[in-house]
């Protein structure tokens, strides 16, 4: 999404954080006020000479270890048994503090070179053609829209990748924001929207997603984020699987915000 170097990351391996954890610890660095996204365990606080301060708390993250086990057997076509695999996920709740929260180490971050946004005419003619889209503004690290107060939330543009990546993720909430009540009223559909992970909750982050590379494909940047686009939607669709009209559904929906984005009427769509 945006600069993997603005995303939490643990500070003994470098490596960034991925999933919900990745939105979990933005979340607690941008509340907590933390002075960066980099995190450690005790046990590599302890590795690194440093203490946990006194009365700080940490943060419980979640690893899966995935391992296999035999499912059954099947037929293969010389009538021989095999075994069939399935696969089996384990969680593992870990604690994480933030390097603000450890003393008796002297962190070193490595400072990185500050990007130049450079407005994409077309983007910006699709975001000012939005008739009465909500007030967009720049405030920590993550993305959201909010249906309560009718805001978009951003990370400041230059926090991205690249101007593209900027773009696609702003779309995204975008067409979130069709769904308020005043606009096309997909939320007042349905009250359980809330429920993370819910069938409710999978459909709208569907349609915000297809409803993006609509608008990706409009502006001309429909390749910049394809890639985790694909990833993104395949994760939403699983919970779908046992319905495939929700598919059609979300495309008609998606299609109808984006055309609501442009200023474009929808045929045979209420």
């Amino acid at each position: 999404m945006w600069n993997p170097k603005n995303s939490p990351k643990n500070y003994a391996s470098d490596r960034p954080y991925l999933g919900f954890n990745s939105l979990w610890l933005a979340w607690v660095t941008s509340s907590k006020k933390f002075s960066t996204p980099y995190f450690l365990t005790y046990k590599q606080a302890k590795q690194l000479g440093g203490n946990v301060k006194k009365n700080e708390k940490g943060t419980k993250v979640v690893f899966w270890k995935i391992s296999k086990f035999v499912k059954g057997e099947s037929k293969n076509n010389e009538g021989e048994n095999e075994k069939v695999f399935g696969r089996k996920f384990t969680p593992f709740i870990w604690t994480v503090f933030n390097i603000d929260q450890i003393e008796g180490v002297d962190f070193s971050i490595e400072e990185s070179d500050e990007r130049v946004f450079s407005p994409i005419e077309t983007c910006e003619s699709i975001i000012s053609g939005y008739a009465d889209c909500p007030n967009i503004v720049h405030e920590g690290n993550e993305a959201f829209y909010s249906p309560v107060n009718d805001f978009i939330n951003m990370p400041d543009k230059e926090a991205f990748k690249g101007d593209e990546q900027f773009y696609s993720i702003l779309f995204h909430e975008m067409i979130h924001s069709t769904g308020h009540e005043k606009r096309l009223g997909r939320f007042s559909e349905r009250s359980d929207l809330v429920g993370f992970g819910s069938i409710e909750y999978s459909k709208e982050e569907l349609i915000a997603e297809m409803g993006a590379s609509y608008l990706n494909a409009f502006a001309g940047i429909k390749d910049a984020n394809f890639k985790n686009s694909l990833a993104y939607m395949k994760g939403w669709l699983k919970p779908l699987q046992d319905d495939p009209k929700m598919l059609i559904y979300a495309a008609q929906k998606a299609h109808q915000a984006a055309n609501y984005i442009l200023g474009i009427e929808s045929e045979g769509e209420d």
